[in-house]
């Protein structure tokens, strides 16, 4: 077999169980969510390490050892539920792993908001509630200078006689970028090529992408929900580089490839590969499907009101009837409360 390292469904695997292990509340019975490490000598040294040594004088510039920052992420995970912490892990993650680790790294964000919104750090300014501070965390999954770069240089598949792929040959191929003097200037069908010998030999490249996608879906969705739009990030720089892999991968959807065609033609944001079949089985696979659609109305409609009719769609999936009317028709609540014999003022909107 020829694909290099296309044992990553068993990796997978492994990431997936050691970020359920960070879901769970903290054993030791403290608080669930423990310290906060803002000023914690070893968070500190985190933070420093991530950095790397910027260009001096007389030295060159050192990225930073993102082994070593991954090993303190764990370590750190042992005594606090912090979003800083976690964001940095899937950093380290994209820089080590490659593609294939994103999804467990979104569901480590997703998870973590989702479980422990009310202890999870950094916590809301304490006088008015503001969330500036995680707001400005996660605004780093779409900072060309953190996530956006990690995921830019994260391996994608590696094959002999080719070596590894990146996302950067995407973004070359599609014209977004182009080649350094010591890489390949791929095309397109070259791409696809790689991408379909790879997954012919047993790379989990399309399981990996579809597992990201939807995994950002429900992200997106969760944000919507806790944050203000005003301080939730616009997830659409990382969406639209899932979609651009996708639309590359072998027997891409039919259906997401004519919409797509239907837009305004930019190659990096067509069809969505494997991401969605005729059949949706699951709420991630339809939040998937929403965004995929929103995406398509901001670049072909921007003006059609449908996006945010659906936007907001997809964060009522998981509201309950009261709840909706809660959402919807505010006024309407306490008859209906009272109908079903239920206090309207227990009804609470999640976030």
């Amino acid at each position: 077999m020829s694909v290099c390292g296309s044992s990553s469904l068993s990796v997978s695997s492994e990431w997936v169980a050691q970020v359920e292990s960070w879901l769970q509340p903290l054993a030791d019975g403290s608080a669930p969510c423990g310290p906060d490490l803002e000023y914690d000598n070893a968070f500190l040294e985190l933070t420093q390490a991530a950095q790397g040594k910027p260009e001096s004088q007389f030295e060159a510039a050192v990225p930073a050892d993102w082994r070593d920052v991954r090993r303190r992420c764990e370590k750190l995970f042992d005594v606090s539920r912090d979003l800083r912490v976690a964001l940095l892990w899937v950093r380290a993650q994209l820089r080590l792993e490659g593609t294939a680790s994103l999804a467990p790294g979104l569901r480590l964000l997703t998870g973590l908001m989702s479980q422990f919104w009310e202890g999870l750090h950094p916590q809301p300014d304490p006088d008015d509630g503001d969330l500036y501070a995680r707001a400005n965390v996660l605004a780093l999954l779409v900072d060309a200078d953190a996530v956006l770069a990690d995921l830019r240089e994260a391996n994608l598949v590696s094959l002999r006689g080719v070596g590894e792929i990146k996302v950067r040959a995407v973004d070359i191929a599609l014209g977004n970028i182009s080649a350094r003097d010591d890489e390949n200037a791929w095309s397109r069908a070259q791409v696809e090529q790689v991408f379909a010998d790879a997954i012919n030999q047993g790379a989990s490249l399309a399981t990996d992408i579809a597992d990201a996608q939807t995994e950002l879906a429900a992200l997106a969705a969760l944000l919507g929900e806790r944050m203000d739009h005003s301080q939730a990030p616009d997830l659409k720089p990382l969406r639209q580089t899932l979609t651009a892999i996708a639309s590359m991968l072998p027997q891409a959807s039919e259906e997401i490839s004519a919409v797509a065609d239907a837009g305004d033609g930019a190659p990096a944001i067509s069809g969505g590969g494997q991401a969605l079949s005729g059949r949706i089985n699951s709420r991630a696979e339809a939040l998937r499907a929403i965004e995929m659609v929103c995406d398509y109305l901001e670049r072909a409609e921007p003006t059609n009101p449908a996006q945010l009719l659906l936007r907001r769609a997809g964060r009522l999936l998981g509201h309950n009837f009261l709840q909706l009317m809660k959402e919807l028709a505010p006024d309407a609540l306490s008859e209906v409360a009272r109908i079903m014999g239920v206090d309207p003022s227990t009804v609470e909107l999640d976030g």
